[in-house]
């Protein structure tokens, strides 16, 4: 077991399911697996310069996925909780800290360059990082021919997605 951050989630296993049920009450749902898919959220701080520029200095968050390095903007702080989880239900970070930094580094730059509209290049310095999971689950379902197919919940928000195995 290791201790690791993660996003509050919406959703526990049983509300998931009954989500599903109102969606298709003839699913047939077998198991539930939970995985712990991670992310690292980056602090940065812009800084353009002095006098006329000062009003342009921000502070931007971006996540950077762990596993394929996509780069998202940041809204707001999210409810983070601290969870016991089996190493086995998480992936990995297949994307280093420094990458990570480096990928963060450009996304930020060209979010406020794309919005500021400036030729000058900002000072771009990392606050924070931190990793932290979000919860997803695996449903097993079968159909009417007893074939498996898979679906995933965001365990935040309820999203799904049916898996192509």
């Amino acid at each position: 077991m290791m201790k690791r951050k993660i996003v509050r989630s919406g959703y526990d296993i049983e509300s998931a399911k009954n989500m599903l049920w109102q969606l298709d009450r003839n699913i047939n749902i077998i198991e539930v697996d939970e995985v712990f898919y991670p992310y690292v959220m980056l602090w940065y701080s812009i800084h353009v310069g002095k006098g006329r520029f000062s009003k342009l200095n921000k502070f931007l968050n971006c996540i950077v996925d762990g596993v394929s390095g996509s780069a998202y903007e940041g809204k707001g702080t999210p409810a983070m909780i601290d969870i016991e989880m089996e190493e086995k239900n998480s992936l990995a970070l297949q994307v280093t800290l420094d990458r990570c930094h480096e990928i963060g580094h450009d996304f930020v730059m060209k979010q406020f360059l794309g919005k500021a509209k400036l030729l000058i290049t900002p000072a771009i310095k990392v606050m924070t990082e931190e990793i932290f999971y979000k919860r997803f689950y695996i449903m097993r379902c079968l159909d009417e021919e007893a074939r498996n197919y898979f679906i995933m919940v965001d365990a935040i928000d309820g999203g799904l997605s049916v898996l192509d195995c």
